[in-house]
């Protein structure tokens, strides 16, 4: 079949633009390079393609902290509860260019394509590190992904030097007993030092890729009798036992014979293989559906065909426009320590230590009872009858639960969105519009950092309406300390530093106040449900809760913004919830303050507010 038409354009662009050949032999010139024409390879009218998430983390790599980036699809139905395939994508760019951002738009295509969740990797490069140093990093990914999706169907994938480098991954996990490989996905792979076949000669020059480029980038990669190793050189070694296989390969290709060749072999050796050839494309093909409409219909087949092989469905959009359904949540994950943020009102999830789940979460999709981790805003607690004023005006609130009380305020169910990410860091945030019981626009934001010892969280609200505007925050944490049935919480050990309690009757002031000794010691029988102040604080302004029991220790500690502590032992909860963990739920105001203008912080038009609030666990 003769060559796409819409590839000599492209290739004379690159040509006239002096984008060819690939590399000059200065490597970190090289990658810069590279960069930037990956945006000329999507053209002026890319566009990301959505996905429902995109996390970017770092995990312990062999050589120290290794970067990943992880997208979630939205797409596609996964059925009787099985878990989304995960895809661990390996880049390419002749294991010395190429990063998480080249191939962006390559693993959001896989992504949604699958149905899938897709761990790009950011390997080390050659030729500062040369073999076997990205096949490491790489298999170290493998492994991560193993053990944080244990019951996901795993791939392996990559293109051209990363499809060479997924199957020295096959490999290294048969010898080496390691994770279970569901299939390997291999586009236009890498995969013959020597660049012995005839393809090498026919198709190197002109075709984007050439055999000077592949010449410099093993010599990098692998100098000296590294060349030799099976796991970079596979080409008549031993492939038995190795996981399925998909195969793509591109025409005009310098790469195209040992990628054919492979597929012929492990097929010899027993492995199931499916060799998809490529008439009419180039290298790199996977990356260049913006250039040539053919490309995308390969691509698209091909990752039909690992979706056939994983049996499960290969994932297009609706027809007709929907509303987006996920993402649900946010992660972050460091050390042994990770959490989820609800994206239905921006609050904790999730959170756990190894094995200690330290907050009483609740699973993705469920509608927890007491609010545990909730954001509650414009108002904490309760407001009695929902009735308020302020500034002459009567305002009515919808009411609902015991005694017909408006609760806990009105961003319990309201959609978050994902504002900012870092590895360790993700901030949410939304827009309270105004009602007719509460008149005002708020803009909200959570910045959520977590460090491996502790969790930070800031609560940030600006004023984005006309008029001053009052409200109360507060934040909803289930502390969990070991209990593992209904009234366990009675073994942990409580410290508040508070010195006064609200007198309350039902969860509402009475007019009252008491005095109140923290140190409660083992909570024992003790029934707790009181709002709390006069905060005993540290010379660094900060008040510290300490609460300890079978799992470990956990200190919850409050900035100056928080003069209100309250704290609840789950005894009204449902049964199979009740008293397995105590609620220190910090406050800037305390119960019914709407309507009793206590405490309340009154915004003017354009200004903003932050208060911040820390959780510290020691693990027993």
């Amino acid at each position: 079949m003769p060559l796409d038409p819409h590839f000599p354009p492209f290739l004379e662009r690159l040509v006239e633009g002096g984008w060819t050949p690939l590399v000059t032999g200065d490597a970190v010139a090289d990658r810069d390079r590279y960069r930037r024409l990956s945006l000329v390879r999507r053209g002026d009218g890319y566009r990301p393609e959505p996905v429902a998430d995109v996390e970017d983390r770092t995990i312990t790599g062999p050589g120290g902290d290794l970067a990943l980036r992880v997208y979630r699809s939205g797409l596609g139905r996964v059925q009787g509860g099985a878990a989304r395939p995960v895809v661990v994508w390996l880049h390419g760019g002749g294991w010395a260019v190429g990063d998480l951002d080249t191939h962006d738009p390559v693993c959001r295509a896989v992504a949604n394509r699958l149905g899938a969740t897709v761990v790009a990797v950011d390997y080390r490069l050659a030729p500062e590190h040369p073999h076997p140093a990205p096949l490491d990093d790489c298999y170290a990914a493998v492994e991560w992904a193993a053990r944080r999706w244990p019951t996901a169907p795993l791939v392996v994938g990559g293109d051209s030097a990363g499809g060479g480098l997924a199957a020295g991954v096959a490999i290294r996990a048969r010898d080496a007993g390691g994770p279970v490989l569901a299939a390997q996905l291999l586009a236009y792979p890498g995969l013959d030092p020597a660049q012995s076949m005839p393809s090498v000669e026919e198709n190197g020059s002109g075709l984007f890729l050439e055999r000077g480029d592949m010449r410099t980038f093993y010599d990098w990669y692998v100098p000296g009798d590294l060349a030799t190793d099976p796991l970079v050189s596979p080409l008549g070694s031993d492939l038995t036992g190795l996981p399925p296989a998909v195969v793509a390969t591109a025409e005009f290709d310098p790469l195209r014979d040992e990628g054919d060749t492979y597929a012929v072999e492990l097929a010899a050796a027993g492995v199931p293989v499916v060799h998809l050839p490529g008439p009419g494309l180039v290298h790199g093909y996977f990356g260049l559906t913006e250039v040539a409409p053919a490309a995308a219909v390969r691509r698209a087949e091909v990752l039909d065909v690992v979706a056939d092989l994983l049996g499960t469905p290969g994932a297009t959009p609706d027809a007709e426009p929907w509303p987006t359904t996920e993402p649900l949540g946010a992660w972050l994950e460091r050390g042994d320590a990770r959490v989820a943020v609800d994206l239905r009102g921006g609050g904790l999830r999730r959170l756990a230590v190894g094995d200690w789940d330290v907050l009483d979460g609740y699973p993705t999709g469920v509608v927890p009872k007491g609010r545990r981790g909730g954001l509650l805003l414009p108002w904490p607690n309760r407001l009695r009858d929902g009735r308020w004023s302020w500034e002459g005006a009567d305002l009515q609130l919808d009411t609902a639960g015991p005694g017909g009380h408006a609760m806990h305020g009105l961003l319990s169910w309201q959609p978050f969105d994902v504002l900012s990410r870092t590895q360790d860091t993700v901030t949410v945030g939304t827009v309270l519009e105004p009602r007719s019981g509460y008149p005002f626009r708020l803009a909200v934001a959570l910045d959520y950092r977590l460090d491996p010892d502790r969790l930070s969280v800031t609560v940030r609200v600006r004023n984005v309406g006309t008029h001053d505007a009052p409200f109360g925050v507060g934040m909803h944490p289930y502390l969990h300390v070991g209990a593992e049935a209904d009234g366990d919480i009675g073994l942990g050990v409580l410290d508040v530093p508070a010195r006064t309690s609200l007198d309350v009757d039902g969860g509402l002031p009475t007019g009252g106040r008491s005095p109140f000794d923290g140190a409660v010691g083992r909570i024992a029988d003790t029934e707790l449900d009181i709002p709390l102040t006069d905060l005993v604080r540290d010379d660094d302004g900060w008040a510290r809760v300490r609460l300890s029991g079978p799992a470990g220790a956990l200190e919850l500690a409050v900035d100056q913004q928080w003069p209100w502590l309250q704290v609840y032992s789950g005894d009204t909860l449902p049964e199979g919830q009740r008293r397995r963990s105590l609620a220190v739920e910090p406050m800037t105001c305390p119960p019914n303050a709407l309507a009793d203008d206590a405490d309340l912080v009154v915004l003017p038009a354009g200004q903003s507010w932050a208060g911040t609030w820390t959780l510290i666990w020691r693990p027993a």
